[in-house]
């Protein structure tokens, strides 16, 4: 595999014995753009444990009457929410019941496609991802959060995915603003050590990051292996993933893209190694 244009790291949590969508992608267009795409992840994702997801189904069962008019608005507060809701079927059964009061909101984009992917699949809805409620700034809690609340409507529900370990800042937001919610988490992360970079002729190195709490582990990973960060380009969609490098490694180079799509990454990548004249 040749690294003409360097080496992409793509740092994105992933599910026990996958590698991320976007990250095999990458690898298989790797040659045709002269990169080498290592996959390692910093976080594992895991469904929770029966007893908390019969809780997420008995919560929404209390809450919310089957035949009850009001819309309930499904809150996507991770790129990891699609995936995790295809995996638990009784949701996803729980949500197609109520279809016609369904509105989505997702914490950017690239989330929303998934998400209107998955309720495609599972048969839950058919929606295109423009029409979810996503944020202007990709991963902004608070335009997220104040979209949510401007939209609201009589006595809605918001049912707020948010992973186990998570401070569940959207859902206090949003129940500080007086919205009636419950906190669904049934998925979590653990941390995992960050894989060893193999030995390259290029020394250029993209580290693709999805979000802004993931840089310091991902500093730490690269420290311990004796990283020279003035070789290291972080790229990322989310602006905060910037404004987080800026606090701990003030010099380092943040290369922001529209989207975390692996053409964009690439042909971005391609374009900052050989700007068009």
């Amino acid at each position: 595999m040749s690294d003409e244009n360097g080496n992409i790291v793509v740092t994105l949590p992933t599910w026990e014995g996958c590698a991320s969508p976007i990250g095999a992608s990458l690898a298989r267009l790797a040659d045709k753009y002269l990169v080498r795409v290592v996959q390692s992840p910093i976080m594992q994702l895991e469904m929770a444990n029966d007893a908390m997801r019969r809780s997420v189904l008995r919560e929404l069962t209390e809450w919310d009457d089957l035949k009850a008019g009001y819309p309930v608005t499904v809150v996507y507060s991770t790129p990891e929410s699609p995936d995790a809701l295809e995996q638990f079927d009784e949701l996803c059964i729980a949500l197609q019941l109520r279809e016609d009061r369904l509105k989505f909101a997702a914490i950017d984009q690239e989330t929303a496609i998934s998400l209107s992917e998955v309720c495609h699949i599972k048969e839950i809805k058919k929606f295109h991802g423009t029409a979810v409620m996503t944020p202007e700034t990709p991963g902004s809690i608070k335009e997220l959060t104040d979209l949510i609340t401007k939209q609201e409507e009589k006595r809605e529900l918001c049912l707020v995915f948010e992973p186990v370990e998570s401070s569940g800042l959207i859902t206090r937001t949003l129940i500080g603003n007086g919205l009636r919610v419950i906190r669904m988490s049934f998925y979590k992360s653990r941390p995992i050590q960050m894989a060893n970079l193999p030995p390259v002729d290029n020394q250029i190195w993209w580290m693709v990051v999805n979000d802004a709490v993931a840089v310091p582990d991902i500093a730490r990973g690269l420290k311990r292996q004796n990283m020279l960060f003035s070789n290291v380009r972080w790229l990322s969609s989310r602006p905060s993933v910037g404004s987080s490098l800026k606090k701990i490694l003030p010099k380092s180079e943040f290369v922001e893209v529209s989207e975390l799509r692996p053409d964009v990454i690439l042909n971005k990548i391609k374009n900052y190694i050989n700007p068009a004249l």
